[in-house]
This record gives C-alpha cells, sequence and structure tokens, in this order.
C-alpha cells in the first residue's frame, strides 16, 4: 500500500516526504476541497522534493464545470503543467450527473499526457458503475479518490468493493476523505485499492489551516506501509 499526502505549501511538502509519503497532491485553499496551486508553488515543490507529485487542476468549487472561461482556465492550467516534471494531475467534473468526459478529455489533451487522478467529484455521479466504464475510455486516466461516498464506514466499504469491481485493471481507486489512523486499523482488503490519502489526519492542528506534520505522517505510513495489497 502506498500513501498520498495533500500538501497546500513547500513547508507541507518537505514534511510530507520526511514523514514517508510515497506521493504529494499539491493543492492550494484546502477549505475548498483543493484548488489549482500556483505555478511558482509547484515549482518550489519540484526543486525540493523527490517523491512524485500529482497538482489540482481545480478553478470553481462546484463539481460542474459550466462556464466556458472557467472551463477553458482549467484547460490554461493543464497545458501550464505540460512541460514541468509532475508525476499527473488531478481533476474531475460532472455534467448531468455524469463524469464530464469532453472538459476530462482537454485537460489530458493540454497535459501533453499526463496521468490523471480523478479526484471526489467521483461521488457526485448518479451512476458509480457507468462513471467507472466512461473513465476507462479516457486514456491515461489511472486513479479515481474516493470515500465511498455518504454512510456509515461500514456501507461505503461495501460500496467501494462493488466499485472496484466495476474497474479494469488500470484503473487503481485511492482511498481518501475522512481516513484517519484509527479508520485505517478497521480497513478491510478491498479489491483495487492499494493507495491511502489523508489531508487533516497529518496536520497540526487537524483542520484546513493546520501544517502537515512529519511525525504525524510517519505514524500513518508506517500502517499504510504495512498493510496487505
Amino acid at each position: 500500500m502506498r500513501l498520498e499526502v495533500i500538501a497546500s505549501s513547500l513547508e507541507d511538502a518537505v514534511e510530507a516526504e520526511a514523514g514517508g509519503a510515497d506521493r504529494i497532491e499539491l493543492v492550494r485553499d484546502l477549505a475548498a476541497g483543493g484548488l489549482t496551486p500556483p505555478l511558482d508553488l509547484v515549482d518550489a515543490v519540484l526543486s525540493r522534493v523527490r517523491i512524485p507529485i500529482r497538482v489540482m487542476v481545480r478553478h470553481t468549487i462546484s463539481h460542474v464545470v459550466s462556464h466556458d472561461a472557467d472551463r477553458r482556465q482549467i484547460v490554461a492550467s493543464a497545458k501550464a503543467l505540460a512541460d514541468r516534471p509532475v508525476d499527473g494531475l488531478v481533476c474531475g467534473a460532472v455534467v448531468d450527473g455524469r463524469v464530464d468526459a469532453s472538459l476530462v478529455r482537454q485537460i489530458l489533451v493540454a497535459s501533453g499526457g499526463k496521468r490523471l487522478t480523478f479526484h471526489r467529484a467521483f461521488e457526485s455521479v448518479r451512476d458509480p458503475i457507468a462513471a467507472v466504464r466512461d473513465l476507462n475510455g479516457l486514456e491515461r486516466v489511472d486513479r479515481v479518490l474516493t470515500n465511498g461516498g455518504a454512510g456509515a464506514w461500514p456501507e461505503r466499504f461495501a460500496r467501494l468493493l462493488e466499485w472496484s469491481d466495476a474497474r479494469p485493471p488500470h484503473l487503481q481507486f485511492i482511498l481518501g476523505g475522512g481516513v484517519t489512523l484509527d479508520l485505517l486499523g478497521t480497513l478491510p482488503a478491498i479489491r483495487g485499492f492499494t493507495e491511502i490519502h489523508v489531508g487533516r489526519a497529518v496536520r497540526e492542528p487537524a483542520t484546513d489551516d493546520g501544517r502537515v506534520v512529519a511525525g504525524k505522517v510517519e505514524a500513518i505510513a508506517a500502517v499504510v506501509h504495512a498493510m496487505p495489497v
């Protein structure tokens, strides 16, 4: 199992790497769910951190990106990252309850063929199984970040297993959204889930405004890396 940590500053990224994270999701404005970070932050993190970095490409809080100007801005951000050595992008959009395949495809083309994580917009689709099929048709989309939707964790685990069983082999799920160290102790083996994504759980204080602390990352990384796949 691998651990992905959300970073919103250079200091966060450095602490995440020091604590044993396997990859960073770089964003700004965690309170808004994570938006596109400034390019100077991307460059600063690339210059200091050696683990892979995926960069959020998102300019609206809503997962429905209906205005042409917003869509152009997202595509422009993807294009600006095309020549930077990031591991991939993170984005997600929904239209009429389905994956906004048109926008995701434009992002993929603009990025120069980088890999892409479809983020928790996945939880906004009407039919997750149909969404998995839609994502399978989008070359270079290789991960889906989700916490399984609404309800208690046992319900979510059952849902996650159902969704994962519908995925093609190249599409991996990342469990993220409310993951804590205590939850990891109850997590069953779910086929297709090989990565854990954390944010507040490794921050001090454990809020959107907290800072990533290497010691908290290390504690979670030790558990995640010992989990069977």
